[in-house]
């Protein structure tokens, strides 16, 4: 490693040890965000379809507008059905939640066993040192998968939400683990000589 690369990887630690607070505040900001959607999956479920709603009208609207620019791009006819079907995805997230949410639903618990199955295939490998992980995550994605579709069509009011705090907590963990770990640097090897 050059010097001027070490001196440059140094300055962007101080930078962020100076500016430690914003991890604190996205840490605190997820985790309570994480404890509202845990403790009203309901409302937190309709937010997410609402929100996904826009995103999916944004980006059909994007996408529309690109293929009528086009002119005779080969690519037009793709990305208008893409921009169409978008915004279909949004008339039904806004105007029919419930449904939208259920195959929200239906989707993740599929998705979730698929992803259990390639776990416990051991594909894709991520690790040697802790493929007892990968087993682990693998039932505990089947189950989760599982779970969902017995209890759906019924769940979908509720467990997107819930699942989603679930996720922001473990965000807003590990987000507070940084910024504690910014206070207490790693110890260095001997000292680059210059």
């Amino acid at each position: 490693m050059t010097e001027q690369t070490s001196d440059r990887i140094l300055d962007i630690q101080q930078t962020i040890r100076e500016h430690r607070w914003v991890f604190l505040a996205e840490g605190l900001l997820l985790l309570l965000a994480g404890i509202f959607s845990i403790g009203i999956p309901v409302i937190a479920s309709d937010l997410l379809a609402v929100g996904l709603g826009i995103m999916s009208l944004v980006v059909g609207i994007f996408l529309f507008t690109r293929s009528l620019a086009a002119g005779g791009d080969g690519d037009r006819g793709s990305t208008l059905v893409t921009g169409v079907l978008f915004c279909i995805i949004a008339v039904v997230l806004l105007f029919w939640s419930q449904a939208g949410l259920a195959g929200i639903t239906l989707m993740l618990g599929v998705f979730c066993i698929l992803r259990g199955v390639m776990d416990l295939s051991g594909k894709p490998s991520r690790s040697n040192k802790h493929g007892g992980l990968q087993v682990v995550s693998g039932i505990a994605g089947i189950l989760l998968g599982v779970w969902l579709l017995v209890l759906w069509p019924g769940d979908a009011v509720w467990a997107i939400g819930l699942l989603f705090g679930v996720q922001l907590l473990f965000m807003g963990f590990s987000v507070l683990v940084i910024w504690n770990a910014l206070d207490h640097p790693v110890a260095r090897g001997p000292a680059v000589q210059r």
